[in-house]
């Protein structure tokens, strides 16, 4: 990995969405959306499943990444970037399951719950005081990390919250 940078959390925050999936996107959602004004957060589901995603991937997938704020109507900026986002992690699925693996681990969340599935766990800000020293860094860190991953709204990291944040630290390919 390169020196972590301002170029390199900005090319993952600012990338464009290649021309060729721009346009199954908005194929996908001009097929949902055919005979209504808007795509509602409940139909969703529909405009993935169009696209061919992998439930998994995006039942993960918030209403306040993709709404409108206070509405169930989905913001079509919003939803054209967190379903990029969603492309580049099941390209590097494998990166970001070895390394939130590691996170878990160290938390004692998988010793703890371990009938939950690796991308169904949360780390709350405890936890990763728990990884923290396991690694010898400092517990301020783990302020400035939940902060920085979720920003700020809340105390807790879930698998896509860290999945961005390696992506901004430059580990994954996109």
């Amino acid at each position: 990995m390169d020196k972590l940078s301002y170029d390199t959390v900005s090319s993952f925050m600012r990338a464009k969405i290649p021309q060729e999936i721009e346009d199954e996107l908005l194929m996908a959602y001009a097929n949902c959306t055919e005979g209504q004004d808007d795509l509602n957060m409940e139909d969703i589901g529909l405009f993935f499943e169009e696209l061919g995603l992998s439930k998994q991937w995006y039942k993960m997938v918030r209403k306040d990444m993709v709404c409108i704020e206070g509405t169930r109507v989905v913001d079509f900026e919003k939803l054209m970037d967190i379903t990029y986002r969603l492309l580049v992690f099941m390209d590097n699925e494998r990166t970001i399951d070895e390394q939130w693996s590691l996170l878990v681990r160290y938390s004692g969340r998988d010793e703890q719950f371990p009938q939950v599935k690796l991308r169904n766990h949360v780390l709350s800000a405890k936890d990763l005081q728990k990884c923290m020293v396991q690694v010898q860094m400092s517990g301020s860190a783990v302020v400035d990390m939940v902060s920085g991953v979720t920003k700020g709204p809340r105390v807790y990291v879930t698998y896509l919250d860290f999945a961005y944040l390696l992506g901004k630290l430059g580990y994954l390919r996109f």
